[in-house]
């Protein structure tokens, strides 16, 4: 579990993920090291920085005592996915079946998300890596809106927008609805005519959502435009540059991580690592000083 205390509260035996502020020490401004040693405790302390980021899953909490079992935190969150699943289900098949959805159907998935993000988003995040045929689009979307949450709050957006971003992560491909799955999985090349089928899904989905009552912005923005790149080579609308929002942004890194990280059928997953390096390589894809920050708050949740 990732915690946030104040340099005060720093003692050996901690596991500390990142040192936040303005820090010049270059043995102890490394991310993710074991504080083994009392004076370099004392350093942190000392150093007048806002915060420190802790792993109490990996070292001492502030009350001196281990954190919590791994394990503990695993059996949690496979629940909140089977959970998360079942009501993403029933929202996407009222959806099929021309009924209305709103915010408040997959709130419950949301607010379960969110939480799993506070405490132990890596052991999360690897939980959906794993997507069957079936549970593929569910599971993508579930841990699509963990790492929108994830990487909002690491932007320091506020809590609203984390939520609602949270929410256009579980909604952004509700457009692939109308695809078959054995399109959707085919292992091999794509035709032309499957090829411009996946390629409207968010059309479909952005009408889809238009229609619910009360929708955000920021939810149909980014089902729109979560394929859209920087360079103006993405679909649907080939937008580039300042035409694309914040929000957009956020979610195509997000979306196409998950999408690489994961195991398919028809594909082993990346590290994180090797994600990252494909994804700083793909000139004109993503918004690199984002992409940057992504990577950051990737090491700072333990994600690998």
């Amino acid at each position: 579990m990732l915690k946030r205390i104040d340099a005060s509260q720093v003692r050996i035996g901690m596991f500390v993920e990142a040192v936040e502020g303005l820090w010049q020490d270059p043995l102890l401004s490394k991310r993710r090291f074991s504080l083994r040693r009392e004076v370099d405790a004392a350093k942190i302390r000392k150093c007048g920085t806002a915060s420190v980021v802790i792993n109490t899953s990996k070292g001492l909490d502030t009350n001196g005592l281990p954190g919590r079992d791994i394990e503990i935190d695993i059996q949690a969150a496979r629940e909140t996915v089977q959970k998360s699943v079942q009501v993403l289900d029933e929202a996407f098949a009222r959806l099929r079946n021309g009924d209305a959805i709103s915010v408040a159907h997959v709130a419950p998935v949301i607010s379960s998300v969110s939480k799993s993000m506070e405490e132990n988003p890596s052991v999360f995040l690897n939980v959906t890596r794993l997507k069957s045929k079936d549970e593929v689009t569910f599971l993508h979307s579930i841990s699509v809106s963990a790492l929108m949450i994830l990487f909002s709050r690491h932007l320091g957006l506020d809590e609203h927008t984390v939520q609602l971003l949270g929410t256009a992560g579980l909604l952004h491909d509700v457009g692939k609805l109308e695809i078959p799955l054995e399109v959707l999985n085919k292992a091999g090349p794509l035709e032309k005519d499957e090829i411009s089928l996946i390629r409207g899904h968010p059309e479909k989905g952005h009408a889809f959502l238009s229609r619910q009552e009360g929708m955000s912005e920021i939810v149909l923005d980014v089902c729109l435009n979560h394929h859209e790149r920087i360079d103006g080579k993405g679909y649907p609308r080939r937008l580039s540059g300042r035409e694309l929002s914040l929000h957009a942004r956020i979610a195509t890194i997000c979306d196409v991580y998950d999408a690489i990280t994961s195991v398919r059928s028809y594909k082993a997953a990346w590290s994180a690592s090797e994600a990252l390096k494909w994804m700083f390589g793909n000139e004109g894809h993503f918004d690199r000083r984002l992409l940057k920050k992504f990577a950051i708050c990737l090491s700072v949740a333990s994600v690998t």
